[in-house]
């Protein structure tokens, strides 16, 4: 299947990033990356990641959610909620897509902290949203158990058959072609000057989402290029 990684933003609990080490070893996970933690190497993490020290000891560790996610070709937010204008799909729908990635393909299953999980700017950078279903009386899983049930829906994904791979822009690049096109849009006045980054959110969750071959990302490119020469022109 794709490399996927599990990514913890902000943990707040050590045991539950050893827990989800040893579910990263467990299903067959490509690692695990870890987003601003604190201080996560404690006794009680090296307890909790039983049979797994190898991959707490080659755990990455990333400033913000942005670098985490260089090089993936698709990322999805496990949250509960259901932000405004973000399409959010059942964790094993989410885990299909995922599967049906090339092998070469990088994927990330992307957790928010324990408290109030991850941000609606966080959810919009992963350009897709999942949600494991719950009771309404207790919605909220914790973590640990929550990256085990999407970790689980992955490896049990299969494949269609006769499926083939379609290569994938990764989210680096969206990021870099995201550049261009707001210096396209600001140079033609489609976007305001005044509280621009808020305007601009909806638009890198709306490219992010998008599923973008190597050739449909340099025709927008191209575009965008040619936006800005349009309007310094």
């Amino acid at each position: 299947m794709a490399r996927v990684r599990v990514v913890l933003v902000r943990p707040e609990t050590s045991a539950n990033v050893g827990a989800c080490a040893r579910l990263v070893s467990n299903t067959g996970c490509a690692g695990l990356d870890l987003v601003n933690p604190g201080d996560f190497r404690t006794v009680e993490c090296w307890r909790t990641a039983w049979g797994a020290h190898e991959v707490l000891e080659q755990a990455r560790v990333f400033p913000d959610l942005a670098q985490a996610l260089e090089g993936v070709a698709l990322a999805v937010a496990m949250t509960g909620r259901h932000p405004a204008g973000a399409p959010v799909a059942d964790v094993r729908d989410a885990a299909a897509e995922i599967k049906a990635l090339g092998r070469e393909a990088g994927a990330a299953l992307v957790f928010g902290p324990e408290s109030n999980g991850l941000t609606n700017d966080e959810i919009g950078l992963c350009g897709r949203a999942a949600t494991i279903p719950a009771d309404a009386r207790q919605p909220s899983y914790n973590l640990s158990h929550a990256v085990a049930i999407a970790a689980y829906e992955v490896r049990r994904a299969g494949r269609r058959d006769g499926a083939r791979a379609r290569a994938r822009a990764t989210h680096d690049q969206k990021e870099r072609l995201l550049e261009l096109l707001e210096a396209g849009l600001v140079a033609t006045d489609a976007l305001p000057r005044a509280n621009r980054s808020s305007y601009f959110a909806e638009w890198r969750a709306l490219v992010q989402r998008m599923d973008l071959t190597p050739k449909e990302l340099k025709l927008l490119e191209h575009m965008a290029r040619k936006m800005k020469r349009a309007g310094a022109a």
